[in-house]
């Protein structure tokens, strides 16, 4: 069965946590099987489970157990990326948060947030559809802590929930968690949320722009309905692995959660292959990027995923029958 995937903003400011406390992140993404592209590249879709093994894995190392809390404090709605501009344009909060509700998938397909109301209660709870082996502490914390921020973010700095809720037991120190939230932090809780009262979800959101919420909610009603294809999922992964030096089929096939072969297999059956796939996005990169006179050439190769100048010269010599440096000569000569 194919994972989850989410996109690799979850991962935004994972490498500063990590080394305030001593840690290596480019060595725990690795162990993670996680590229470091991840770090850099906010829109790639990574396997959820790999997520929740990293922040795991990374608490254990430093000997914390709010790694994930640490992570949550400094986000802001903005890291959902198009999902959060179309919640900002929602007229109230309420219609804010089913905004987010509606669309979550789009950024984290393993996490969906409930929004239940009764008396004068509202409940925001998230549920992780994950199947994740072993604790997902780090990664409910890191949920929890952004729905605080963002909910925060909507009503304003002087705003505190009830209580934020956790299912799982307290920490051994409590002391981050006192600064985090400004309420009552609840362990061993029936939910994974937080509790408000339910007139703070009436008030009326500051950015409410009825035109631009129209356009978003359209585009994001055609990117829920859109199914790429395997070719456009291994183009993008492509695209955003090539820098790294380690753009390979078996590690593409590991971010979409299947084995070469059937990766191989799918891009077969849409008349392609990895390899073909691979050379249109160097051949694309490699002419945009001559095309302008100020590249320096000899910064080409890394960009494009070889290993030396030579080696790309080779390539591209026998892509486009000649060297770069004469490629860029005849383009840019007169009537070219």
């Amino acid at each position: 069965m194919p994972f989850s995937h989410v996109r690799s903003a979850a991962l935004t400011n994972y490498a500063e946590i990590a080394r305030s406390l001593g840690l290596d992140p480019f060595a725990q993404l690795r162990a993670a099987g996680l590229d470091a592209q991840c770090l850099n590249n906010p829109e790639l879709k990574i396997p959820v489970v790999r997520v929740h093994a990293l922040l795991e894995s990374s608490a254990h190392a430093a000997g914390v157990d709010d790694f994930g809390l640490r992570m949550a404090m400094s986000r802001r709605l903005s890291n959902l990326g198009l999902i959060a501009l179309a919640a900002r344009e929602e007229p109230t909060v309420r219609d804010a948060l089913h905004c987010l509700r509606r669309t979550m998938h789009l950024h984290n397909e393993a996490l969906r947030l409930e929004i239940e109301e009764a008396n004068d209660v509202a409940v925001l709870r998230e549920q992780f559809l994950a199947r994740v082996r072993g604790s997902m502490r780090q990664g409910i914390e890191l949920a929890i802590g952004v729905l605080y921020r963002i909910v925060k973010e909507f009503l304003g700095e002087s705003w505190s929930p009830m209580a934020v809720c956790f299912m799982h037991g307290p920490p051994r120190d409590l002391r981050n968690y006192r600064k985090a939230f400004t309420c009552s932090v609840q362990f061993n809780s029936v939910l994974n949320g937080l509790t408000c009262r339910k007139r703070d979800l009436d008030r009326a959101m500051p950015m409410a722009d009825p035109q631009s919420l129209r356009t978003i909610q359209q585009y994001l009603t055609a990117a829920a309905e859109y199914q790429p294809t395997q070719s456009e999922r291994t183009t993008h992964l492509i695209l955003g692995l090539l820098p790294s030096g380690r753009c390979t089929a078996a590690l593409v096939a590991r971010y979409l959660g299947i084995d070469r072969r059937t990766l191989h297999r799918r891009l077969e059956s849409e008349g392609t292959s990895f390899s073909a796939l691979m050379d249109d996005v160097r051949k694309e990169a490699a002419q945009r990027h001559l095309g302008n006179p100020q590249q320096a050439i000899a910064d080409l190769a890394p960009m494009l995923g070889f290993s030396d100048a030579s080696a790309f010269s080779r390539w591209f010599s026998g892509k486009f029958g000649c060297p770069p440096r004469r490629w860029r000569s005849q383009s840019h000569a007169p009537g070219a």
